[in-house]
């Protein structure tokens, strides 16, 4: 055990000594020099102007109250997740109408889920400015036929769409509001934060990756008019618009496919835009065991190869996304969702073929120390430029040391069901729609 210890101090020294590291770097990070770095940069800069941005310019009190309707999609949640739900959004600052529409996708075999609804709907039915209607929708057609029909009955001019595990603050609506008083703007992204992340280490872990993966990175893009996603379980929309490009396709992943399709339209008509409002806040709950994870992560890793790769691979041309547009969307949904899974597993393959435990080992403690170190700056960055309660934040700052593992073990994972996606279409087993709906989408 002493000699095993000794050798991957050895090794992990030598790897560092002035002489071997530039070879150490050039050889085991050529991937991280060469896309990884420049992309967090160009994310930081934008990250920092976008703060400027918001912090330098005079915020008027919004004058702009239309009538919003809140779509929430419903299958088959408990009635704490669904009061949970609609208390968020009848307890909203908002001072215009709010219309919620709670869209139950197979009512006939969910009538727990209905009679619970029509209990909730009578228990906040004398809310001042807000209306409930419940749909029974009485056969399952999956999730993006929920939200078509709720953008079909919606009468207001905003339409924002929330999953029935989810839950916004209260300050939202305002928030998303101020937005559409500018007639190009067609859609908001705002921020989706774990709710329930004291409940276990892979919650608190999802809370971080949350946080810098998606809220971080997506306040930095957006910057740039690049939105990656205008997620399912929280978006806002100006209904016309919507309506006129014909809301959500059938079958899986139908947010990031929708937000997809709004990039190309902008790019034919190049004054319409997509802003972020960091601080329009959605509450989701994260898996809470490792099998529920890796079940979501299964259905999110092959989608995005779907999507990107099997349904809209035509829109990666600068004709439809324009360059910079389609340079940037490359570099992240290409490079960093779908190739980049395969090399870190290639990684851990070649040390496991090409070195023993031990030189392994030292290599994967300097691979841990890189990704420690980027993940506890970008923290940093998100605590001090982009969290809206930093203090509630900074109570995770401890389980960052776990992130990397966390982080590595994920990308690994991926690999593996992007390849379930390549080769037996996974997409098609997902729980988000009846298969006869899956199997006809394309």
């Amino acid at each position: 055990m002493t000699d095993f210890f000794y050798q991957t101090y050895l090794y992990f020294t030598m790897a560092l000594s002035t002489q071997n590291l530039w070879f150490f770097i050039a050889f085991f990070f050529p991937f991280v020099i060469l896309l990884e770095l420049p992309f967090y940069l160009i994310n930081l800069i934008y990250v920092i102007r976008g703060w400027l941005r918001i912090h330098f310019n005079n915020q008027q009190q919004p004058t702009f109250h239309p009538l919003i309707s809140v779509v929430i999609t419903a299958y088959s949640e408990s009635k704490e997740e669904l009061e949970i739900s609609l208390r968020s959004v009848v307890e909203q600052l908002y001072c215009g109408k709010i219309e919620v529409l709670f869209v139950i996708d197979d009512a006939k075999r969910n009538y727990q889920t209905v009679y619970s609804m029509k209990q909730l709907a009578l228990k906040y039915q004398n809310i001042q400015n807000c209306s409930i209607r419940i749909i029974e929708k009485k056969t399952r057609g999956g999730h993006a036929s929920s939200m078509n029909l709720g953008l079909k009955m919606a009468r207001g001019e905003i339409l924002v769409m929330i999953d029935a595990d989810t839950s916004i603050d209260n300050l939202t609506l305002i928030k998303i509001t101020k937005h559409f008083t500018d007639p190009n703007v067609i859609a908001v992204s705002g921020a989706i934060r774990v709710r329930n992340w004291r409940e276990t280490f892979l919650t608190k872990l999802q809370a971080l990756e949350y946080m810098i993966g998606i809220q971080l990175g997506r306040f930095g893009l957006t910057e740039i008019n690049i939105t990656n996603n205008i997620s399912g379980a929280f978006g806002v929309f100006r209904t016309q618009f919507l309506r006129q490009i014909g809301g959500w396709m059938s079958g899986t992943a139908e947010d990031l496919d929708l937000t997809l399709r709004i990039h190309a339209y902008c790019r034919r008509y190049p004054q319409f835009r997509i802003v972020n409002e960091p601080e329009s806040i959605a509450w989701t709950a994260a898996p809470n065991t490792l099998r529920r994870l890796l079940k979501q992560r299964m259905r999110w890793d092959g989608d995005l190869y779907y999507i990107y790769i099997r349904r809209h691979w035509r829109m990666f041309s600068s004709k439809i996304m324009g360059g910079k547009k389609m340079f940037l969307l490359s570099w992240y949904a290409l490079y960093y969702q779908l190739i980049l899974p395969f090399l870190i597993l290639l990684y851990y393959l070649y040390l496991l073929l090409h070195f023993d435990f031990s030189t392994m080992l030292a290599i994967s403690i300097i691979v841990y120390s890189y990704y420690l170190i980027t993940t506890t700056f970008l923290f940093i960055v998100f605590l001090l430029l982009v969290s809206e309660r930093p203090k509630q934040d900074l109570k995770l700052i401890g389980w960052i040391v776990i992130t990397p593992i966390y982080q590595q073990f994920i990308r690994t994972m991926a690999a593996v069901f992007i390849t379930n996606e390549i080769f037996f279409k996974g997409h098609q087993d997902t729980t988000m729609a009846p298969w006869w709906v899956i199997r006809k989408s394309k």
